[in-house]
């Protein structure tokens, strides 16, 4: 997601000279070509993301579209006054790239794991907030983002991940995916923890189990008709991210479901706060309730009690 979100804007920036990229002591080499091609384009703040956000929304008013990329906690925790304030409610045009979101710093700890970002970022007023699941959509995201008129926040994971898109797709704010058909469960995943689910769903085929798989990329807005048609059409929804079960996907579809009055059952598998222990991905996500194993322990537990209070 990085490489494809970061060649966009370069991308960009060689066709349109108001695109500035922007970082605070955190480029990669995409970034280094722009600063090397374009300097004009490319501004380093070092360790100092409050700075860098005040500079962008000058930038922006003055014209220019900022792409700032920097490690999600550092941007949302340490700016977020200023992400606030001199961004999202005058409605700046200011792009948010956070890089290194959920537990992709497995082994840094709770300091460099964005594992909390969306809960605080989708309050904010304005602020398109985007989880994408793979390369082409993380890409696309940020296509839509230099076109769109407001405030955007993307959240990055990091490398390789695995394609889902054609290069035909094209990013829709507010649009779900159903990546595999059931009529029994319906499981909304945010971002490339999605392939847990994909994996679990093809395994309960052989069960006769019906496992929908939703990827949903954004939690500010969410496809509200899809959620509940999903509610209504199965035994009821689980939400699974890697990111605090807290205000996060599982926040907004509860919301949701809420609001219209829907009585489907939700059963929210995400991260309790912080993630605890130290260790691979993959073992991050079992030890913390968010992997294959729990994501099964779910289903099941939907099929043998009906779904529905």
């Amino acid at each position: 997601m990085r490489d494809a979100s970061t060649q966009m804007v370069y991308d960009l920036a060689r066709r349109d000279h108001r695109v500035m990229a922007l970082t605070a002591d955190n480029r990669n080499e995409i970034y280094d070509c722009i600063r090397q091609e374009l300097p004009e384009q490319y501004v380093d703040y070092g360790i100092a993301e409050e700075n860098m956000v005040a500079s962008a929304a000058g930038l922006a008013s003055c014209g220019k579209i900022p792409f700032l990329y920097t490690i999600t906690d550092f941007l949302s925790l340490h700016a977020l006054e200023f992400i606030r304030n001199d961004v999202c409610v005058p409605k700046q045009h200011v792009i948010f790239l956070g890089r290194s979101s959920g537990l992709t710093s497995y082994t840094m700890g709770p300091t460099h794991q964005g594992t909390e970002e969306l809960a605080i970022l989708r309050t904010l007023p304005n602020l398109l907030v985007i989880s994408p699941a793979t390369p082409i959509e993380a890409r696309e995201a940020t296509r839509f983002s230099y076109e769109y008129d407001g405030p955007v926040y993307i959240r990055l994971e990091g490398r390789g991940e695995t394609e889902h898109f054609g290069e035909d797709f094209r990013f829709l704010p507010g649009e779900g995916h159903v990546l595999h058909a059931g009529d029994d469960v319906t499981v909304v995943a945010m971002g490339s923890i999605v392939n847990e689910a994909l994996e679990v769903a093809t395994a309960f085929e052989t069960e006769g189990v019906g496992m929908r798989v939703i990827e949903m990329s954004t939690v500010q807005p969410i496809d509200a008709a899809m959620m509940l048609d999903s509610a209504r059409q199965t035994k009821g929804i689980i939400s699974l991210e890697e990111h605090s079960k807290h205000g996060g996907l599982g926040g907004a579809i509860a919301e949701c479901l809420t609001e219209q009055g829907c009585g489907a059952r939700l059963i929210r598998l995400g991260l309790n706060g912080c993630a605890a222990g130290c260790g691979k991905r993959q073992y991050m996500r079992e030890q913390n309730g968010i992997g294959k194993n729990a994501l099964r322990d779910a289903v099941r537990s939907l099929m043998a009690d009906g779904g529905r209070e």
